[in-house]
């Protein structure tokens, strides 16, 4: 029979276990749990970035945050007319691609143009009343035997414009924006704890077309630092804990048969 310390051991250890599990699955920020967001293929002014984090709702423990989202991709079209005879011998829709090369064309004079059609999910040309100034390149060929022209250009970068507000009594205004930021990361540190916040951001093209700006999400800041707080920013963490507190309560079982066994 084992002792009444091992079993007041063995069973302290199984209580103690039992609550850290059942307080860990209670404590999770499950709002933080990022759940991807159909991305959408259609916006009159451009699709806005999509988020990464933080997620609406997310509850932060700091008063600095590191903001990420995704990267816009921006659109062109590409055109190469035949002069002989008015023939659009190649038009190509391009996405983040900054070169094109038509096909084998015959003998002839040619002449090519490239349009910037905007952040992805509109089409400029569609929309203004001077399509000569997205024309980012144009040229004249004079082929005088069979080949393939390759239309080179420049691309039109983006930055971003990030927002953000604070809850107020009455209103939600904007506190903070920073404006021609080139990376999609953006580190803000002077939230104040116990205040609530959101935020959004948008993309705009050097040529000054910008795009939608993301769904507002909610933050909220405060200082409780409960451990599953800050271990689920980062899901590999807490499965490498669980993972060491079931090797240690496996090795304790075994330490524990034995001793039962022994008696």
């Amino acid at each position: 029979m084992p002792s009444r310390t091992t079993i007041w051991f063995r069973d302290a250890f199984v209580i103690i276990f039992a609550i850290y599990v059942v307080f860990s699955i209670a404590m999770v920020p499950w709002s933080n749990l990022k759940i991807q967001e159909p991305a959408p293929t259609t916006c009159p002014n451009g699709c806005p970035p999509s988020i990464n984090f933080p997620e609406n709702n997310y509850h932060h423990y700091d008063d600095s945050l590191i903001f990420d989202w995704n990267p816009v991709a921006v659109t062109y079209r590409a055109v190469i007319v035949n002069l002989d005879d008015g023939e659009t011998v190649h038009d190509s829709n391009l996405t983040d691609f900054t070169s094109s090369t038509s096909s084998r064309l015959k003998i002839g004079n040619y002449s090519s143009t490239v349009y910037y059609t905007g952040i992805v999910g509109t089409n400029l040309l569609n929309i203004t009343d001077d399509p000569d100034s997205l024309i980012l390149n144009s040229n004249s060929y004079q082929l005088n035997s069979s080949s393939k022209i390759n239309l080179v250009w420049g691309k039109v970068n983006v930055s971003y414009t990030l927002q953000i507000r604070e809850y107020k009594d009455t209103d939600v205004p904007i506190i903070h924006v920073a404006n021609n930021i080139t990376e999609t990361l953006y580190e803000y540190s002077n939230f104040i704890e116990g205040n609530e916040y959101s935020w959004s951001v948008f993309a705009v093209d050097e040529l000054g077309y910008a795009s939608e700006a993301s769904s507002e999400k909610d933050l909220r800041i405060g200082t409780t630092k409960f451990l599953a707080f800050m271990l689920f920013d980062d899901w590999e963490v807490p499965f490498l804990l669980l993972g060491v507190m079931m090797v240690i309560a496996l090795q304790a079982g075994v330490f524990l048969a034995r001793e039962e066994k022994d008696d």
